[in-house]
């Protein structure tokens, strides 16, 4: 994987902390999880609600019919409107934030498994306190460990840049030592031309 690629990865990491800052990570599975946790319950306070009207009316009927006074029953109904008020808007701000608690740790997983698909093991998962599937970033970060310890070929690890660094080091300490090798090398070869001109002529003075 090229390094615009592990760049781009990691820029998409930056925006997925930002869009954490945001409540809505994912409409449509934020949606569904609200859904799914608020909608029985609402349904129950609309119902409480729609009986309790219902009783009222008639419990103020039949006083007006039997020309009685009911002071406290008005009181009474508008307390149980509002307490279911505040149910419902409890209800929702909840459903909001647990969904936001799954939803957000859901779309880093997702980027994680993004860059793991592409190459890319030099980082490891990190969720916010309070956030779900914890358990799932736990095992991605355990096979990230893996996979840093026995990397498919073409994979950027951790240790990639470390030994990155040190290779032009030991590059060129290899070079100097060839060099040396052949510099030696050379000389011996010239002496041993040297001594073999000196034999030839002192047998040819001979």
């Amino acid at each position: 994987m090229t390094r615009a690629r592990i760049a781009d990865h990691r820029h998409m990491s930056g925006n997925s902390q930002e869009r954490r800052k945001t409540l809505v990570v994912n409409k449509p599975m934020q949606a569904r999880l609200i859904l799914g946790m608020a909608l029985m319950p609402a349904l129950a306070l609309a119902a409480i609600a729609i009986v309790t009207a219902y009783w009222c009316s008639n419990t103020m009927a039949e006083a007006s019919a039997n020309d009685a006074e009911l002071p406290n029953l008005s009181p009474v109904f508008f307390l149980v409107v509002v307490f279911e008020l505040v149910a419902a808007v409890y209800l929702m701000v909840n459903s909001l934030k647990v969904s936001h608690r799954v939803a957000g740790p859901a779309y880093r997983i997702c980027k994680s498994l993004e860059r793991i698909r592409s190459g890319d093991l030099n980082f490891r998962v990190n969720l916010r306190p309070g956030d779900h599937l914890t358990e799932i970033r736990d095992e991605l970060n355990l096979l990230l460990d893996w996979l840093n310890t026995k990397p498919p070929a073409g994979c950027v690890t951790r240790k990639q840049p470390t030994e990155t660094a040190a290779l032009p080091r030991e590059t060129e300490q290899a070079t100097l030592a060839i060099e040396a090798v052949i510099a030696a090398t050379t000389a011996a070869a010239e002496a041993e031309l040297a001594i073999a001109a000196t034999s030839n002529r002192d047998d040819d003075s001979a």
